[in-house]
Formats: structure tokens, sequence, C-alpha cells
């Protein structure tokens, strides 16, 4: 993850602590901080600007610590353990300690590890066919909608949904629901992941459940979902 690709996500996942922060997302952002705060500690030597620091200091204070929340998680850690860093000294040597660690392999029970996110898995077959042993390959099914009896399989290891001309599952332009870059279905070590793109409709299961945007959500075959609306309804099948 690059620097403003981590500032971005910070700030788009503004006040979320649900779900796991990779390291260079937290680390990337304390960078970011602290170039901030150092320009305009310079802007603030002629006085004029002084107030800009604590305005934004209180302006990222939540994102700020729904970050670190979610990179204690990321190591298997309650996200309660940020406030050991207000203890002098050493709750602050052992939080830059505990958030310098890797992600914890696989899922833990805070959600799916983020480091795998866009990486092929031993479930892509030759060709980059997204192939699961015994069954089949998967694909995404159209139930209901403009494109309803479509069927997409998944190559290359990831599919987009929305109205932009490059996405695999294109929606006619004027769809109600749907952005146009709106979900994506990808793997993420070797489990089949669905991930709102950031739309600004939302992406949610057959039950109601609204996917935050740009965090994984395990799917398998027979799993339904839709896009802004029930209108815009898709099922994950194997083939």
């Amino acid at each position: 993850m690059s620097l403003m690709g981590a500032v971005e996500h910070v700030f788009a996942n503004y006040a979320r602590f649900e779900g796991r922060a990779r390291r260079s997302e937290f680390w990337y952002f304390q960078l970011f901080q602290y170039l901030v705060l150092f320009a305009l500690g310079m802007l603030s030597v002629t006085g004029i600007f002084a107030v800009l620091i604590p305005v934004y200091l209180l302006a990222s204070f939540i994102p700020n610590l729904a970050v670190s929340w979610r990179r204690f998680h990321d190591i298997g850690k309650s996200g309660a353990w940020y406030f050991i860093s207000y203890i002098p000294i050493v709750g602050l040597i052992l939080m830059i300690v505990w958030l310098s660690q890797d992600s914890q392999p696989g899922n833990n029970r805070y959600g799916p590890n983020p480091k795998g996110m866009g990486n092929g898995s031993s479930y892509m077959g030759s060709g980059g066919n997204s192939a699961i042993p015994g069954q089949g390959h998967l694909a995404v099914q159209c139930v209901a909608g403009s494109l309803q009896g479509q069927t997409y399989p998944i190559r290359g290891g990831e599919i987009v949904f929305g109205r932009d001309p490059v996405c695999a599952v294109r929606m006619p332009e004027g769809t109600p629901g749907v952005s146009r870059r709106h979900a994506s279905i990808r793997w993420q070590q070797g489990i089949p992941v669905l991930v709102d793109l950031g739309s600004s409709y939302g992406t949610y299961l057959a039950d109601g459940k609204q996917l935050p945007p740009n965090y994984p959500e395990p799917v398998a075959a027979g799993t339904r979902f839709y896009l802004g609306n029930r209108g815009n309804l898709f099922q994950v099948v194997v083939f």
C-alpha cells in the first residue's frame, strides 16, 4: 500500500473500528500525520496559522484512533489496547513494538487478513480460471435486474461490477443504485471475497447486511448479494 493509498483508505473509513488494518496502512498514515503537523508547525511560526494545528488534530483524532484500533485487530488483539499508549514511556514503547508486528496469518476473530487482498491463491487454476477443487469454476449469475440470466466466470482473479465500461459486469447507464465501480469479487488467500469499492449506494448480502467499504466479505457458492437495491441481485455459482 502506498502513502496516499493508505491516507485515502483511512479517511474513507473515518470512524470504522471493525475489521483489520495492515502494517503499511497504519504506519504510512502516521508518517502523513507527522508531515502535516510539520508543515502546519512551519506555518504557525507567523502566528496567523497557529490555530490550524489543534483544528487538524481534532479532525484527524477519530480516523487515527480507528486505524490504530484496526491495526491491533490485525495482530489479534483488542483495539482497547490502544489506551496503553497513555502510560508514559512503557505504554508507548509497547504500542510501537506491537503495531510493528506483521499481520496475523489467515483469518482471525476480527476478519480476513487484509494483506492477502487481491492476491492469487492455490484455488486459481491454470490460465487464470478460479477453480474450486472437486467442484468447478467460480462465477457470478445475475438473478434479478437488467442483466438477469447472465453468468460471468471470474477470470484473472477478480470481477468488477459497475457502470464503468471497464467493468466485467457492466450495468447499463442510469441503473438505479449502481456506482461506476461499485463492487468486486476477488480471491484472498484461497477464499473468494466480496468487496464494496466505496460505492455511493452500498453493497448488501441477501439478508440486508451492508458491507463496509473496502473490507472483504467471504462468499461461497449460493451466496446472494445486491448492489444498491434488491433489483440488482446476484448469486455466486459454481459451473
